[in-house]
């Protein structure tokens, strides 16, 4: 119990453990403030590691006028991903994006492809796009901007149509008088 008329300072210190020991600090902070709440499961950075938390332990001591309030956090190391594990995971069930040369000139070109060739219809262009089998960087570009358009599609069901109007006013060829 603290004297009336005796005024009480807090103290709050935080000590994170190294993995796998408790004789070594990895870091150590003393505050005025209580630090943000810190929970099992958590990650820290302490420099380039990352640590995850696996327990705490708090701990309260009073002196005289002084309250120090201890939190001992326990970690372990979090393995990082070498390249060789990236890839394998990468493989799993994942379809690789191709690569192709975007530009401004290429995209426009391709507007022009979806709207007079396929009318405005991405899967069409996809399915055909499917059946030749391909690998150039042309198709590789041509996949990803298809894909892109239906991302796009999903949040802006206006796109082929706003697509429609720029190839209408910047017309490359026209089409055959039948």
């Amino acid at each position: 119990m603290t004297p009336i008329g005796v005024e009480t300072s807090h103290r709050y210190v935080l000590v994170v453990h190294a993995p796998g020991c408790r004789r070594k600090i990895r870091r150590l902070s003393e505050s005025r403030r209580p630090f943000r709440p810190i929970a099992p499961g958590d990650v820290l950075r302490i420099g380039k590691e990352r640590l995850r938390v696996e327990w705490i332990e708090p701990r309260v001591t009073r002196r005289r006028n002084e309250i120090e309030f201890r939190l001992d956090v326990i970690t372990s190391r979090i393995k990082t991903r070498t390249k060789k594990n990236r890839a394998r995971t990468a493989r799993d069930g994942v379809i690789a994006m191709p690569v192709g040369e975007s530009s401004i000139v290429a995209d426009f070109l391709r507007c022009h492809v979806l709207v007079r060739v396929f009318g405005g219809d991405p899967e069409a262009w996809l399915e055909e796009l499917r059946k030749r089998p391909s690998d150039d960087e042309v198709s590789g570009g041509d996949i990803r901007f298809i894909r892109w358009v239906r991302a796009r599609l999903r949040h802006d069901p206006m796109l082929i149509t706003a697509m429609r109007r720029m190839v209408e006013s910047a017309p490359l060829w026209h089409e055959a008088n039948g």
